[in-house]
């Protein structure tokens, strides 16, 4: 990583009239205010959010955090998110943090997708 590159970075498009934020690179403690007011900014104006991990290279403890944190924003406007992971280590981390229990988590985006459309 040169000096200037971030070690993060978020996209967000809108697929099937669900917001897709796109979680590229690392969410941990170094990135995760930046991506925590993306995320609750996307939970105030979306009532179905898809955050994308397919290419999120490491989740922390604090990432994990953000993604309740955007579960909770999201069901507080009356919306809820799903969360795409394909990458079975970040995948052991969601299933070791327990948050599957409340949010929904999909290995294909189609699923994904289909169920925040249900």
């Amino acid at each position: 990583m040169t000096k200037n590159e971030s070690p993060l970075k978020i996209s967000e498009s809108v697929r099937e009239g669900v917001c897709v934020i796109s979680i590229d690179g690392r969410l941990d403690a170094q990135t995760t205010e930046g991506a925590q007011s993306i995320f609750s900014e996307a939970a105030k104006t979306h009532p179905r959010i898809l955050l994308d991990c397919a290419n999120t290279t490491f989740l922390s403890s604090s990432g994990l955090r953000a993604i309740v944190m955007t579960h909770r924003a999201a069901g507080d406007s009356g919306g809820r998110i799903a969360v795409y992971v394909p990458r079975p280590e970040i995948l052991a981390t969601i299933h070791i943090s327990g948050i599957q229990k409340m949010i929904a988590i999909h290995p294909k985006i189609e699923d994904a997708i289909a169920a925040l459309k249900a």
